[in-house]
Parts: C-alpha cells; structure tokens; sequence
C-alpha cells in the first residue's frame, strides 16, 4: 500500500516538477539570424621601364553586405544592407570604380507555413559623383551623384519562403516606384526619367522580387537578388536589376570577392565619353577583388 501511494505521488509531482524546472530555465530568445561578408580588396599594376608602355595604378575596394532576420510565431521581419565603395588610383588621376547603396526591409505575417502576407521598402543610391568619362577633367560635367538618382521602393502582395533553402520571392501587384533627381541641373535636364525640373518621378506597378542565399561551405557564401519592375503605365517594359556575390575566405585574414551586377532600367539612358545621350541599355558591371575580408 505505501509503494502505491508513493507512485501515486511520484506519479502527481513529476509534471509539476517538469513545469517549475522549465520555469527556471533560461528562454530561448535566439529569434534573430545573420549572415554577410565584409571585404577591403586592393589590386597594384607597376611598370618600370616598360617598352610597351604602361600607367602605374593601385585601386582600392571597401564593401559590405548583410542580412538581419528576425522570426517569431507568425512575424517575419528580413532586414538587408549591400554597400560598396571603391577607386582606382591612376597616374594623378582619380577613377571610381565601384559605388552603390542598397538598404532594404520587409515585414511578414504568416499565412501558412511558406507564404507570408509582406509589405517592404528598398532605397539605392550613391555615396560619391559619378561621370561618363575618366579621368576627370576640370570642365567635366558629373551625371550622378547621391539622391541623383535615388530611388524608392515601396510594395505589398505575398512572399514565399523556401521551407530548407535560404530562398525568398516576393510577388507584389501593388508598388510604388519613385526615382528621387536632387540635383538641380540634372533635374532641369530631365535625367533618369524625371520630367524636366522636377525633382521626383512616381511609377504605380508591380513586381516580383527573388533573394537567395548559401554558405556553400564554412567559408565561402554565395548571395543572388534579382528584381523586375513594370509601371502600369507602360506595362510590358520591365526594369531588371539583378545582383550576384560570391566571397570565399582563403585563410584568417585574406578573402577572395566576385560580384557582377546587371542593370536595365527603361528610364536610364546611356551617355557616352562624348556626352552623348543614347537610348536605355542593358548595363553590366563585374568586380573581382582579393584582399582582407570578414564572413558571418
């Protein structure tokens, strides 16, 4: 009789005992994950007495790019930043060569275990002037600098995230374009789509948004973003903007880097070494790099 009545005890207090010790256990408050990659790449190109003739250069790259990922019961809340900012230092003369701001943020409620209702906000831009031709020279006219153009934007629909992979679309029939021309003299020339001396062009359209990101191994990452963007206004022309970056941590301290990026913008034109203004036209751009660097 007693051994039952002790079971019947033991029996009672066990839950309560596994109740109170997981009162006492720390929380788990790990609601957050990052990853990203920084980098601080140099290149040299030396001649001494060289017949086939040569300039001296060294360049010179600083960048970053990181994702913040916040996800608890239902919220989803993905944060990302890609800066970049780079030149190439020829002779006397002064060359950038590589220059961008990308910060984007989007907030999610889930629908089920894969799709999300999203609302996100994306603003790119640059730090420095930018001009057609280098090297700079005194009467050279600059074609871009920060918020000429900036851009803006703003988009509600759903995202679908991939149950194993780092792999995220955003699908958004409801967005907000607006290119931002700061500069009073490229506004008045009508630059990047603006109407001439207007500051700010305003495009309602849709858009689909795709991020993809793997540590391939511990050591190197492997991040890709494509956007496309069609103004109802004129649908049918639609915008690409699509990013891929590759960092690979050879040892402690050096760090290999590859990044293209592809661009087509209809509200772009191109302006050539004369200062010629052409149509819009796909534009691409590559930069690999070695030097000190940073993955997490």
């Amino acid at each position: 009789m007693k051994k039952l009545f002790l079971l019947a005890a033991v029996a009672l207090l066990s839950p309560t005992a596994s109740i109170m010790a997981q009162d006492d256990a720390p929380r788990d408050t790990s609601y957050w994950t990052h990853s990203g990659a920084a980098s601080l790449t140099f290149g040299q190109t030396s001649f001494t007495n060289w017949a086939a003739g040569g300039e001296n250069s060294v360049s010179v790259l600083a960048a970053f790019a990181g994702k913040w990922n916040y996800a608890k019961d239902r919220w989803m809340w993905d944060n990302s930043a890609d800066l970049g900012y780079g030149l190439t230092y020829q002779g006397s003369d002064q060359i950038k060569n590589d220059d961008h701001i990308d910060l984007a943020t989007r907030l999610g409620y889930k629908a089920s275990a894969t799709w999300a209702y999203a609302a996100e906000l994306n603003f790119k831009s640059q730090f420095n002037k930018g001009y057609s031709k280098y090297p700079v020279t005194n009467d050279a006219a600059y074609i871009s600098k920060f918020m000429a153009p900036g851009y803006l934007l703003g988009s509600i629909g759903m995202t679908y995230t991939h149950p194993r992979e780092d792999l995220k679309v955003l699908i958004s029939p409801v967005s907000e374009k607006m290119t931002f021309v700061s500069d009073r003299r490229l506004s008045d020339e009508g630059a990047y789509g603006v109407e001439k001396g207007d500051r700010v062009l305003a495009e309602f359209g849709a858009l689909i948004k795709g991020t993809y990101s793997k540590k391939i191994t511990e050591n190197v990452l492997f991040n890709t973003e494509v956007l496309l963007t069609s103004a109802y206004k004129t649908f049918g022309n639609v915008d690409v903007d699509w990013k891929m970056s590759l960092d690979w941590k050879l040892n402690k301290y050096f760090t290999f880097k590859a990044n293209t990026y592809l661009l087509y913008d209809d509200d772009i034109h191109y302006v050539d070494k004369d200062g010629v203004k052409h149509g819009p036209r796909v534009q691409f751009k590559e930069v690999v790099g070695l030097g000190l660097g940073y993955i997490f």
